[in-house]
């Protein structure tokens, strides 16, 4: 199998009518170290700069005392869809349960288009700065299709359907929505204890200004961070930029590096159960509001 096959094979694809299939070979198979670190981790980290989202997670506190299990329930609802497609009785019981998670908080719609815009955003600009390769047109497209198709199953309204669209509906939201808030403040930093505790004899300050590289300047004034300093930022992304260079030399992917193909620290036997992942029914169940 040649580097640029699974390329060739999404090139020759429809974007629209075999997008679910572009979705899987492109974030299993293509990107998938890139795809967890930009949809998950720096997507979250955007989400709890804006305080309306924030604030719903911190008072819920599901985040705060199971972040591991959080980040990891997260992980399976969102691949398990792109791994056997949203309309699969997989992807219906994901849709199911993160409907039924989010029916108990008082979310606007808004909230939820920005939510959605950012997990679609997030991979294409990782991607575009430190990918192996550009991602193509039709892996843009269909992955936008793919978001939009589950935003429908979420009972969303008014995401726009093209990239541009999505680009202009995150910025505006951002710029009325994200700012400093003592919400913001804390849940960033259980999102920072929680990278550390995957690295125990790394220095929590040196997780602390790598994560701060990766960061736009709205999200370090929202999570009152500093900048880090320009050559250490520089180094990051010298060193993100590299890796993706070294990797574009390498034999392809052969077998899944989907998050759900593999055991997480949740579930190292990967017994969960789609019905019962995110929050317990007793903590759903507790009032609350701004």
């Amino acid at each position: 199998m040649g580097r640029y096959d699974n390329l060739n094979k999404i090139q020759a694809m429809d974007p629209i009518k075999d997008h679910a299939e572009i979705v899987k070979i492109m974030v299993s198979y293509e990107f998938p170290w890139d795809f967890q670190r930009s949809q998950i981790e720096m997507a979250f980290a955007r989400f709890f700069a804006g305080p309306r989202i924030a604030g719903l997670v911190a008072k819920r506190g599901y985040a705060k005392t199971h972040p591991q299990k959080r980040y990891d329930d997260t992980s399976i609802l969102l691949y398990e869809m792109i791994k056997h497609g949203y309309d699969s009785e997989q992807g219906r019981a994901c849709i199911e349960r993160m409907n039924y998670i989010h029916s108990h908080f008082p979310i606007h719609n808004d909230d939820f288009l920005y939510v959605t815009t950012v997990l679609i955003v997030e991979p294409v600009e990782w991607n575009a700065r430190f990918g192996w390769r550009l991602m193509c047109g039709n892996e843009i497209q269909a992955w936008v299709q793919f978001w939009w198709e589950i935003s429908q199953r979420m009972h969303m309204k008014n995401l726009p359907n093209t990239l541009e669209g999505i680009k202009a509906f995150k910025t505006d939201y951002e710029n009325k929505y994200v700012y400093n808030s003592p919400w913001t403040k804390d849940l960033v930093q259980v999102f920072v204890d929680l990278i550390s505790s995957w690295f125990p004899l790394v220095p929590k300050s040196l997780i602390n200004v790598a994560f701060r590289c990766l960061l736009d300047d709205k999200s370090l004034q929202a999570f009152e961070m500093q900048a880090p300093p320009i050559p250490v930022k520089k180094l990051v992304e010298f060193s993100l930029r590299s890796r993706g260079i070294l990797l574009s030399f390498l034999p392809p992917r052969t077998t899944s590096g989907l998050f759900v193909d593999h055991p997480s620290r949740s579930y190292p036997n990967k017994d969960y159960n789609i019905a019962k992942l995110g929050p317990s029914d007793e903590n759903l169940k507790q009032k609350i509001g701004l």
